[in-house]
């Protein structure tokens, strides 16, 4: 990065309308809808890849967090 930082009360920018691409009048253009077409084979793909990463996370975090609250609650009834 170039040149120095920013202080902390520097304003970096001062972003004030939203112009759309391609609109030479700065107003705001309604927008469409877009849909996406999914197969039920995509769909089933997209289930077990959701399915696959939860179950991933879920296994790589809730031992930890398991173990931090029985160690919290043994030193908890220690403490009495």
């Amino acid at each position: 990065m170039e040149g120095p930082m920013p202080g902390p009360d520097e304003v970096v920018y001062d972003l004030v309308d939203v112009v759309e691409e391609g609109d030479p009048e700065g107003a705001a253009s309604p927008r469409k809808a877009k849909v996406a077409v999914v197969t039920p084979n995509l769909k089933e793909e997209i289930a077990a890849k959701v399915t696959e990463v939860t179950e991933r996370v879920a296994r790589e975090m809730i031992p930890d967090i398991v173990e931090r609250i029985l160690r919290e609650e043994i030193e908890k009834l220690k403490a009495r």
